[in-house]
């Protein structure tokens, strides 16, 4: 039988490492990250390949206010260009296009998208892909440049608030790979210390591990689906690029640690080497950045995360190691000795949930108001019938008798279910965001030539945003001004600002779309042509870091 479990392990960690092994050497051939352009870009200015494609005009044009809805929009290339999509979207990327393309016969430079229906007051964005020509492109001949310029309707769209979307868009292909990576290392880590510190006998480390294969290879397969949904979700970014952010190789580290811990034995190192993996997500999230409290947020966190590995792995441990024979001896004397770990768990996890809410939301009407804010109390509510669930079995162990095991056992089942919950909903936070950032209320502000410009950006998430600049009043007018986007990946977009008067300009869209720094630069244009850029340090690390 041993041999048996010892050939299903070899075979299960052969599987693991062979996988990933294929998907890692399936990232140097993933197609290169596709650059993104709203009016051109810094590469298609400095190359042939810019020239031939720049987009030279659009109707209606980048940052333009309209009255009512164009009954077209019209592209105006630098020569005749083969459009493979195009499409007209609103803020929360609901589709307002017909879908269909032509060329205009009189100018074939010029490609007309109509607009499916009227489009009611707010804000819009053209995005549309195009193939380059093997020629223009030698070093990739399938490459394609991405475009987007952005019009509104009468008024813009209102901050989108929470990310810009609501419960069901805002929950992503992340949730349930999310659940499965926290659910098995709180899972492990907790159990193995149940195993080590309370339950105390080579018996019981014999059996924990026939339940620690599964829950290893659960939780290595989702840290690798995670990270392949997180590559889907942002192809502007490739696998290889992704693996040097932090969401990208801190999933693929858990995946060779747990994927690893196959051909290990129960040791010393197994709980610290756990620990490990489960301290990697404290450095994926907003309590990393200084936005979000920093060093301390990050401790809180981690705390958090221990506190509920402990409970949920313990009381997972308490029922599945509960012998056949003598199960009541078992829940009277590790039940209570566990009890007095359960309540400190519970403890750190309520005034570390707490302290990190505090930190991280706005005032308490955006909270109530926001999906992150109900997931919270949500999760508070579960967390208070964990506790009253905990002090009635507590209470009953103490004063039971033998026959009360078959009771026992259901309640702790319902404990494990509601922690599960808790933990779904925990991994879908990850997604969620505050209704509003306490960064929106802290401009950046840059001086140059003698004119001071104040900058923010709202909600501080990757996804559709408001970039908010305002000129001091004595600023004499500019013709245009516009903000450039750009990342360590390469990625660098121009939009021109929508202008709303007294020195205020607006730039609405999704440019935040990557998991990496994001520097933002104002360019403004004075009347006698003169350009004056204005360049944004990074906040903390960047303005946006993911």
């Amino acid at each position: 039988m041993v041999t048996v479990r010892k050939e299903k392990n070899r075979m299960a960690l052969i599987f693991l490492l062979l996988l990933g092994i294929t998907v890692w050497s399936l990232i140097p051939f993933h197609v290169k990250a596709q650059n993104i352009s709203g009016t051109t870009t810094v590469q298609q200015e400095q190359t042939g390949e810019g020239k031939a494609y720049k987009l030279l005009k659009t109707t209606p044009e980048d940052g333009a206010i309209l009255s009512a809805t164009p009954k077209e929009v019209r592209l105006t290339f630098a020569q005749p260009t083969e459009i493979e999509y195009a499409s007209i979207f609103d803020n929360r990327n609901k589709e307002y296009s017909t879908g269909k393309l032509k060329t205009d016969p009189k100018d074939p430079r010029q490609i007309i998208l109509t607009t499916a229906k009227e489009l009611p007051p707010g804000t819009y964005g053209v995005e549309w892909v195009l193939r380059t020509a093997p020629s223009a492109n030698k070093k990739d001949p399938n490459a394609k440049l991405r475009g987007q310029i952005y019009f509104a309707i009468q008024s813009l769209s209102p901050t989108p608030k929470g990310g810009g979307a609501g419960l069901v868009e805002q929950l992503s292909a992340e949730t349930l790979p999310n659940w499965a990576v926290f659910w098995g290392m709180a899972v492990s880590f907790g159990g193995t210390f149940f195993v080590r510190y309370i339950a105390r006998g080579k018996e019981y480390h014999k059996r924990w591990q026939y339940w620690q294969i599964p829950i290893y290879f659960l939780t290595s397969t989702a840290a690798l689906v995670l990270f392949l949904v997180r590559n889907a979700a942002i192809p502007e970014v490739t696998p290889v690029e992704l693996a040097s952010l932090r969401i990208g190789w801190v999933p693929l580290v858990q995946f060779f640690m747990f994927a690893l811990i196959f051909g290990i034995t129960y040791t010393r190192w197994t709980l610290p080497f756990l620990g490990i993996a489960l301290m990697l997500n404290v450095i994926v999230g907003r309590s990393y950045t200084v936005e979000y409290g920093g060093w301390m947020a990050m401790l809180m966190n981690g705390i958090h995360l221990f506190a509920l590995s402990i409970w949920l792995g313990g009381i997972f441990a308490l029922l599945v190691l509960a012998p056949k024979e003598g199960k009541w001896k078992w829940f009277k004397e590790k039940g209570v000795e566990f009890s007095r770990w359960a309540m400190i768990s519970i403890v750190l996890l309520i005034l570390t949930g707490i302290a990190m809410t505090v930190d991280y939301a706005p005032t308490w009407d955006e909270f109530i108001r926001s999906v992150w804010g109900i997931s919270i109390l949500v999760k508070a509510g579960l967390v208070i019938l964990i506790v009253l669930l905990g002090c009635l079995q507590v209470r009953y162990v103490r004063k039971g008798t033998e026959k009360g095991a078959g009771w026992f056992a259901r309640k702790i089942r319902w404990e494990l279910w509601l922690g599960a919950t808790a933990l779904l909903i925990a991994g879908a936070l990850v997604n969620f965001v505050p209704a509003v950032s306490k960064v929106d209320n802290a401009p950046v502000q840059v001086t140059k030539q003698g004119i001071t410009v104040y900058a923010t950006i709202s909600p501080f998430v990757s996804g559709f945003n408001d970039v908010k600049i305002h000129f001091d009043r004595d600023t004499p007018e500019f013709k245009e001004v516009y903000v450039r986007f750009s990342e360590l990946t390469g990625y660098n977009v121009v939009n021109r600002a929508f202008a709303l008067g007294k020195g205020s300009y607006v730039v609405s869209g999704d440019q935040m779309r990557s998991p990496s720094s994001t520097y933002v630069n104002v360019e403004a244009v004075t009347l006698d042509g003169q350009r004056i850029v204005f360049t944004f340090p990074p906040r903390g690390t960047a303005w946006c870091d993911i």
